[in-house]
């Protein structure tokens, strides 16, 4: 029993390390905005845990450049010393902005906060060369105030209340004492960093990572992306087009001067950048002409894709557009199994439109964080075939929303990854890319009809089907000679390309009865990897049970089909190979190893021996991985970098790879980096990093830096 006691209480101690070493890991909850134009140079504001003390930031790829310029230790004032020179600062800033000087009372209290911050002075002075007693020095610092420059150090937006413009003073008043139902602080948000971000004219649009370095590690990578077009950030209150109330009224509601700034439709192409705060509802209006086909799509759920403490796991945004006349147009609250909205509208009448977001579930928080483009660019809705094979050319058929081209050529040429994006077209850069497949393996289109058993197109395998659910009701029908013994896998690839299809398959043998069937992928309960929830596509690797021939039946689960509904279906033997991944993707080298655990998703059954190695380029620049086989049969391992003298400390990205033999034939994958984010409270998702990121402390951090 005694052995049994401290065994529980040296696991209770390890586990609680381990707990309280998670909570000291720099943690980034949002980033607002969560992006910017091309050319141009802005503030962001990251919220998050345990970031205050930031030394560096790192924004993956080049032409995107971040300054760190404060950092706050609080991102909320919650005690009534804070409170009352906050609201001094505001009300200075509004009389120097609607007079052009303080009033008498105002230099008044400015000249008596100068005495006290020199008569604080004095005192600590005091207490520093003659050690005066404790007790007396508290009883006199209790009686001094803040000074608002230490307000304007402890609390992002202040400082721009030093040169006001109305729109300061309206975000000052909205943040920090407008009536808000969330005014209490989330403690995985209450910590923050103001950054200056500089965006180069040249630097490529689309996705980047971004992270904080902090003395106590690398917080893991949130998405960061750069636009073509130019971008607002919202000021609210922003929830109604009403004209505003007159000033008196604004004093009795105490809500922020909306009289003090002119609110204009805004011109488009444009970004709108918006945060959703409790009971939260954000309009915008825009100036549209008749004949614009316009695309307006919301990012928010892919901004931050999962939250840890909140269901359904992320900002459910819900948009609506109203016509001049107050009428709605259109709304959503998804775009097909997407959780983002898009509106494809086309505008009949030239006039001042009306777009509203809010959660569909009618939450809100901090890190509810959005991006809306309201634009005329290219919408891809449907791409065929959905890939190709590997060193050929494919001109796929492309429909969608604006759309100068009715094809467009797949890049397959060898290499890595098999899954791809293409993100312009004819030079216009797409916003939602196109996704698609590359393989190895000979390649068909299916043919019409066939739609039963007697149809049923014949193959010969191996072989990988491009097809589509055309129409209500259809079904795909292809029949193969098998052998007893044999196996054959059935592979559908089409959620995991963008296509709308929900696919199940049927092996029909030649007796008419069905020998398995799939709906959705049967090893979904294994690694769940990327921002995909619902694993729609279906899987089978069976042992055929007699010669003969047998059909393989494709159809959709819930019946619909139209062009949009695009499959890639692979019938072939087993094709043994694996993926692996390495958690985190960012690395804190406080001490001279770290530890990395590793994952590997095997494919086909493929049950052997992996091997890890660094790239040269990684050893060159001084780090070493131990000798690190993953186990046949095994799914997790842990590898350990070593940090060698040689390594110069700057930071770095880190490639591994892993390698076997399989069939006689080597095989080598780069190992990808991914992070583990917790969904709803009990789920757990992988979600790939652009790179593996390492880098050592840099001496003495403080909490602001200029």
């Amino acid at each position: 029993m005694r052995y049994i006691l401290t065994f529980n209480v040296v696991l209770f101690l390890l586990i609680s390390s381990f707990a309280e070493a998670q909570q000291r890991n720099p943690q980034i909850g949002y980033v607002y905005p969560a992006g910017g134009q091309q050319g141009t140079t802005f503030e962001i504001l990251i919220g998050g845990r345990q970031i205050a003390r930031s030394s560096e930031i790192l924004i993956s790829g080049s032409g995107v450049h971040g300054r760190i310029l404060h950092g706050y230790a609080g991102m909320f004032i919650n005690n009534s010393d804070d409170s009352k020179v906050a609201r001094q600062i505001y009300n200075d800033a509004k009389q120097l902005l609607e007079t052009g000087n303080l009033s008498p009372k105002q230099e008044k209290q400015k000249d008596n906060r100068k005495e006290e911050k020199k008569e604080q002075k004095q005192i600590s002075e005091s207490q520093k060369n003659n050690n005066q007693v404790k007790d007396s020095v508290t009883t006199t610092e209790e009686q001094v105030l803040p000074s608002p420059e230490t307000i304007i150090k402890r609390f992002p937006y202040f400082d721009r209340l030093t040169t006001p413009t109305p729109d300061d003073l309206q975000l000052v008043f909205y943040e920090y004492f407008a009536p808000r139902i969330d005014r209490k602080p989330k403690e995985t948000l209450n910590q923050g960093v103001l950054v200056e971000i500089t965006i180069d004219p040249d630097a490529q649009a689309g996705d980047r990572d971004l992270r904080l370095i902090t003395g106590n590690g690398i917080s893991p990578p949130v998405r960061f992306l750069v636009g073509t077009v130019p971008e607002i950030s919202e000021l609210e209150p922003n929830d109604s087009t009403a004209p505003p109330l007159n000033a008196l009224e604004i004093w009795k509601r105490r809500e922020a001067p909306k009289t003090i700034r002119q609110l204009k439709p805004l011109e488009l192409p444009i970004v709108i950048n918006g945060r959703i705060r409790a009971a939260d509802v954000d309009q915008f209006q825009f100036h549209a002409k008749a004949g614009q086909h316009l695309t307006i799509g919301v990012r928010a759920r892919y901004l931050i894709p999962y939250l840890a403490d909140a269901v359904p796991g992320w900002f459910q945004a819900a948009v609506s557009l109203y016509a001049p006349d107050g009428k709605k147009i259109d709304d959503a609250a998804s775009f097909r199994f997407d959780p983002d909205p898009i509106l494809c509208v086309d505008i009949l009448k030239t006039g001042v439109y009306t777009l509203e977001i809010q959660d569909s579930i009618f939450r809100g928080r901090d890190d509810f964080v959005y991006r809306i483009s309201i634009d005329e660019l290219p919408l891809v809705t449907s791409v065929f075939p959905l890939g190709g094979r590997l060193g050929s050319s494919v001109e796929a058929d492309i429909t969608g929303h604006n759309l100068s081209e009715k094809n467009t050529r797949l890049d397959l040429k060898h290499g890595e990854p098999r899954i791809r994006e293409k993100s312009f077209l004819d030079k216009n850069w797409l916003s939602y890319p196109i996704r698609y497949a590359a393989d190895d393996l000979p390649e068909l289109l299916e043919s019409e009809p066939n739609n039963n058993r007697k149809q049923a197109e014949k193959i010969s395998l191996p072989v990988i089907v491009n097809g589509q659910i055309s129409e209500q009701n259809d079904v795909d029908y292809f029949s193969f000679e098998g052998q007893k013994g044999s196996r054959v896998v059935l592979d559908v690839a089409a959620r995991s390309l963008n296509s709308p299809l929900d696919a199940s398959i049927e092996l029909i043998g030649a007796d008419g009865n069905i020998v398995a069937a799939n709906d959705d992928r049967a090893d979904s309960n294994g690694l769940n990897i990327g921002l995909e929830t619902h694993h729609a596509d279906p899987y089978l690797n069976i042992e055929l049970p007699a010669d003969g021939i047998y059909t393989v039946r494709l159809f959709n689960t819930i019946k619909r089909g139209n062009s949009e509904f695009g499959y890639r279906l692979r019938i072939s033997p087993p094709q043994e190979d694996f993926t692996v991944y390495c958690e985190p993707s960012s690395l804190f080298f406080n001490n001279k190893t770290q530890p990395i655990k590793i994952h590997i998703f095997r494919k086909d059954g493929f049950k052997g021996e992996v091997q890890l190695r660094l790239s040269e380029l990684s050893e060159r620049a001084g780090f070493q991985l131990e000798e690190v086989r993953i186990p046949a049969g095994t799914e997790e391992t842990t590898a350990t970098l070593s940090m060698l003298p040689k390594y110069n400390g700057k930071t770095t990205e880190i490639v591994l790879e892993a390698v076997t033999i399989i069939n006689g034939k080597e095989k080598c994958h780069s190992v990808i980096p991914i992070d583990n984010f917790e969904q709803a409270f009990i789920y757990h998702h992988l979600v790939p990093a652009n790179a593996l990121v390492v880098a050592k402390p840099k001496g003495r951090l403080t909490f602001f830096r200029k």
